[in-house]
């Protein structure tokens, strides 16, 4: 009878630790704005906007993630992918770092480059959350980008 009560106290807290742990996991969908700097090249707005779909894992405090991303498709197309990689600083607060590749239309010219960066996250009601997201990105043939962005999103 001990080995089963045994047992059974070891699978629910296996079931369990999972589901209160995954408070920045599973599919998200999120639209941002900020502002950006085209530097060495030409930059006929400094306003970003766009939109991103992802999915997050998360272990414990680390969470795991990958995303891809649509700005200004009015504009000048910028489509990107990136992996993210975050820490919880608490229940509620996501610190993350992102790398990716990103393709930037220019008009004139195309630009492929690799974008890094970091942001917090911070979840409100229910599946809603914000963030705040810094991007620098180096293009190939001298030019270079600084984004800030702001963004709200869901959890599915």
């Amino acid at each position: 009878m001990k080995k089963l009560i045994a047992l059974a106290a070891l699978a629910t807290a296996a079931f369990a630790s999972p589901a209160m742990a995954s408070d920045f996991a599973g599919p998200r969908i999120e639209v941002t704005a900020g502002a950006d700097d085209v530097t060495g090249g030409v930059d006929p707005t400094d306003v970003t906007y766009g939109g991103v779909a992802g999915y997050d894992l998360q272990v414990g405090k680390i969470v795991v993630g990958v995303e891809a991303t649509a700005a200004n498709v009015f504009d000048r197309a910028d489509l990107g992918a990136a992996a993210r990689l975050g820490y919880t600083l608490n229940k509620n607060v996501l610190a993350y770092t992102r790398v990716g590749y990103t393709n930037l239309d220019l008009g004139a010219q195309t630009a492929e480059g690799l974008a890094v960066g970091g942001g917090l996250e911070v979840k409100l009601i229910g599946s809603t959350f914000v963030k705040a997201e810094y991007r620098y990105t180096d293009f190939d043939g001298n030019l270079g980008r600084h984004g800030g962005l702001v963004g709200f999103g869901l959890r599915f």
